[in-house]
């Protein structure tokens, strides 16, 4: 999804030399990158698609994180452009004419050529159904992550970051509503639910305890990753039967997956501290084994909570899945020895407002 930011970056740089009526060659060559960069958008993905509304900028339906704020959403929402498609690299005319109409220079019904670039005006644009879960998109680009991830491929530090922009966004829009948590019955679909139910909880308790924007950012993205390195370890035979080499395998995803994170260069470096620390406990113990121990980094400990409450939640082979409350009453009475007592506190707050009462939605997902 790289190419999607350069792209708007592209559109708004000429959209901002059009309203200066600056120099005209500065315009022409802002209309030639946009094009460009239209091109190489293309190449990322045969049918991209944007639309503006106050939320900031969706890329197809997923939120484009670094773009809540951008300058021009108001304004092209404004002028009847909610939605941009581009169908091929659109023709030198064709942009100079869009940016024309874009920038209000010319009425938004006047003839201009449209070879490649397509908008929708405001009663044409898409909606989304209230029936729909609001994280589907999200989940799909999860399970690709740990796809790659199985296979020892690259991570697309883009598709994270565009996760974590939609669940700041479900967080911004629920009004005391319960956070949409998924639930899953079948092995193979439980890892990605797991981590998005995580990164969700994370960044609610984030922002109980009053942390700054890049913080409760970069927990969640810490929290969607948390669990990565579960990708690289072998499937368990048999569940039922859990044996000390199946536990020695799965107490050894913290450290798989920091060295995946790690291999992604500074980006993830804060999330590889998470992977790597969010089994630890406050009492020194846990894994992996430190051989001095200390207390973990603050989204680690937030992790921790929150990891371990939606894993409760889950059934095991020797267990049925808790109940909401009886899970969160589980982890506070594991604070203090297992969990950061200020953060249990926090969680179990935030429980309270997103619910308006001492339990969570569950959302039932087929297998």
């Amino acid at each position: 999804m790289d190419a999607a930011p350069r792209f708007l970056h592209a559109l708004g740089h000429a959209l901002d030399l059009r309203l200066r009526r600056g120099d005209t060659v500065v315009r022409f060559t802002s209309e030639d990158t946009l094009a460009s960069r239209a091109g190489e958008l293309i190449e990322e993905n045969p049918r991209p698609a944007f639309s503006f509304s106050a939320a900031g900028v969706r890329y197809g339906t997923l939120p484009l994180a670094g773009f809540e704020q951008w300058p021009w959403t108001r304004p092209l929402a404004a002028r009847g452009i909610v939605s941009l498609e581009l169908s091929q690299r659109p023709t030198s005319a064709s942009v100079a004419a869009f940016l024309d109409l874009a920038s209000g220079l010319i009425p938004f019904d006047a003839p201009i050529p449209t070879e490649g670039i397509h908008w929708s005006p405001l009663e044409s644009a898409p909606h989304d159904s209230g029936d729909d879960y609001p994280l589907d998109e999200a989940l799909t680009v999860v399970r690709q992550l740990f796809r790659s991830a199985s296979k020892g491929q690259p991570l697309r530090k883009g598709d994270i970051a565009a996760v974590v922009a939609a669940l700041n966004c479900v967080l911004a829009g629920e009004h005391g509503l319960p956070l949409p948590l998924l639930q899953v019955k079948s092995r193979e679909g439980y890892q990605p639910a797991h981590s998005l139910n995580t990164a969700l909880l994370a960044m609610r308790v984030a922002e109980a305890l009053h942390l700054g924007a890049d913080e409760r950012r970069a927990c969640g993205i810490a929290a969607l990753v948390h669990d990565i390195g579960m990708a690289r370890i072998p499937d368990i035979e048999d569940p039922a039967r859990f044996t000390n080499m199946d536990r020695a395998r799965v107490r050894a995803h913290p450290l798989e997956g920091a060295r995946l994170l790690l291999r992604e260069g500074e980006a993830l470096e804060g999330a590889a501290v998470v992977s790597y620390e969010h089994h630890l406990r406050q009492d020194g113990t846990g894994y992996p084994r430190l051989n001095y121990p200390r207390e973990p980094h603050l989204l680690s400990r937030i992790v921790a909570v929150v990891d371990a409450f939606d894993a409760l939640l889950a059934p095991r082979p020797d267990r049925p899945g808790f109940e909401p409350t009886a899970a969160l009453r589980e982890i506070e009475r594991s604070a203090v020895i297992q969990f950061d007592p200020r953060i249990v506190a926090a969680f179990s707050e935030a429980v309270d407002q997103a619910a308006g009462r001492r339990h969570l939605s569950l959302t039932l997902r087929p297998n």
